[in-house]
């Protein structure tokens, strides 16, 4: 039986125009992406939102506007069963984010073991290639489109 999955992101903005990255390590695979995961039986987009970015990352947020969603069917990489929708939302911390971040500006290096990372990147570092899938790639163009109209 063929079945769909829904997954929410969200891309999380400093006021200084760094977008936050999450470098993870997911069933042994490496994964470039956004903060974010699986909607859940029942949930709204908001509601997994901002449950996901508490669970990663101890952060409250406030949900905007939908950026970009996959209008291209992707098969899961985990179960060929699975179509992939994600959609990729603006997000806004309603704290000061001092999250434990990456130091190093140029690595993009996943975790050696199963768990996740996060580091703030530049627009003009944002290089789509570097995330693991179309859809990410896809939505770190949005994104990047977006920011530069918003100059």
């Amino acid at each position: 039986m063929k079945r769909y999955t829904h997954r929410i992101y969200g891309f999380l903005q400093r006021p200084t125009g760094e977008v936050l990255v999450a470098l993870e390590r997911f069933k042994d695979r490496p994964l470039i992406k956004f903060p974010g995961g699986g909607l859940e039986w029942g949930e709204s987009h908001t509601e997994c939102l901002i449950r996901e970015f508490h669970e990663e990352l101890s952060l409250d947020i406030r949900v905007g506007d939908c950026v970009f969603f996959n209008d291209f069917p992707v098969i899961s990489a985990f179960d060929a069963d699975v179509y992939v929708q994600a959609f990729f939302y603006r997000v806004e911390a309603l704290e000061d984010a001092d999250l434990e971040t990456l130091d190093v500006v140029d690595t993009w290096e996943v975790p050696a073991e199963n768990g996740e990372q996060f580091k703030w990147v530049r627009p003009e570092d944002l290089d789509p290639t570097r995330f693991t899938y179309a859809i990410e790639q896809a939505a770190s163009r949005a994104w990047l489109a977006e920011a530069k109209s918003q100059k």
